[in-house]
This record gives C-alpha cells, structure tokens and sequence, in this order.
C-alpha cells in the first residue's frame, strides 16, 4: 500500500478531513450571508432594473463550470505578483463567489414570501434594521435562510473542480480522495468517499434535527 497509514489512523486523511470542514464552513458563512442581503436587498427593490442586474450579476457564478472558475482565480492570484496558491485564503475566496448564487436564489425566494406591510409597521414603530432582519425577517424564513447556509457547505464538503488547480493533493478531502484514486489505491478513495458521504448526511440530520431546515425537503423546505 505505498507505506500509507490506516484510514483512522492516516495524519494525511485527517488534515485534509479538518481543513475540509473549516473550509465549507467559512465558505458557507460568507456566501450565506451575502447571499442573504442580496436576496434582501433585491427583493425590496424587486421593480428596480439596478436590482435585477445585481441579482443577474448574483447568479453568473452559477452559470460557469467550476474547472473554468478555479483556473481564473489560479492565473488572478498564483503570479509573481500575487502567489495565494495552497492557502485556505485562496479556496475561501473561490468557494465564496462560486457559492454566492445558490445562498441568493434561496434567500430571493424566501424574501419575496413576506409582506411588505411587515416591515414597513416596524419601520413606523422606528425599529432600526438590525432588529427588523434579527426578530422579524429572519425567525419568519428561518427555515430558508438557514437552507441558504446548508446547501454552499454541503457542496463545498464534497466539491474537487474549484480546487483542483488552487491546491495540492492532501489539501483538502476532495484532492486527497483524487490522489489516492490516481495511486491506485482505490480502497482509500472509496473510504475517503464514505467519509464525505457520513459527514453530509450527520450534518444534514443535525441541522434537520435543530433547525427544520433541510435539503431533502428541497431548497427553503420546511
């Protein structure tokens, strides 16, 4: 076996394990909550065409293959001017914009469910903006929004495209389950993908558990 450790006992199996879920998880919280003011914001301005070209803009990441959108951020930030290459910095930066469409379109449509009339009562009560998303906007759509969270961490648990080309094997999860598969030795790459496959579901039945929020029940689903 090329002198590899056990899968529980391989340091190189869980670094990439631990750096993979701290990545999904800043990844999923910054995507998340601008995906969240956007959805807010073009909800609110829904009839503006500046709305409708923020949400376009929003939406592009979408579009583009994630191998075309690692290879951008790999040319932008791997130079001698700016060398970001195998940094969490670099990964967060590409996961954030890639994953930026998914928390949006959640966020949009769950914006969109709720009247206008509740805000604008809590603007005459004189209710800063802060209090109206925490105890109005936010506990109404809870379910959705925390779904706009929960959909850029799942796919960023098991995403390899937009990292292949920003790290090295052994990295994260993803690169590592590749390079094993590359060796040959296919039973790591199997194990390494059940890994992946235990955390999404335990982290899907966890937020499931204490949210509601879940994505079996599809994206907003209560």
């Amino acid at each position: 076996m090329y002198g590899q450790a056990g899968i529980l006992y391989n340091k190189t199996i869980w670094h990439a394990f631990f750096g993979t879920l701290f990545l999904a998880t800043v990844c999923a919280l910054i995507a998340g909550t601008i995906g969240t003011l956007i959805g807010y914001a073009v909800a609110k301005k829904r009839r503006n065409k500046w709305a409708n070209y923020v949400n376009n803009v929003a939406f592009l990441p979408y579009l583009m293959p994630s191998i075309a959108v690692g290879a951008a951020f790999f040319i932008l930030f791997s130079n001698e001017h700016i060398n970001l290459f195998n940094t969490y910095t670099l990964l967060i930066i590409a996961g954030v914009v890639k994953y930026i469409p998914f928390a949006s379109r959640s966020s949009l449509n769950s914006m969109l469910q709720i009247s206008n009339e509740l805000e604008e009562a809590a603007i005459i009560m004189n209710t800063p903006w802060i209090k109206r998303m925490t105890r109005i906007i936010i506990p109404i759509q809870k379910s959705s929004i925390i779904s706009g969270y929960l959909l850029p961490f799942m796919t960023c648990l098991r995403e390899l495209s937009l990292f292949l080309l920003l790290c090295t094997q052994g990295f994260i999860l993803s690169t590592t389950l590749d390079y094993f598969d590359e060796m040959g030795l296919y039973a790591f790459s199997s194990a390494i993908n059940l890994i992946l496959i235990v955390t999404i579901l335990v982290f899907n039945t966890l937020v499931n558990k204490l949210t509601g929020a879940s994505l079996d029940s599809g994206i907003g689903g209560k």
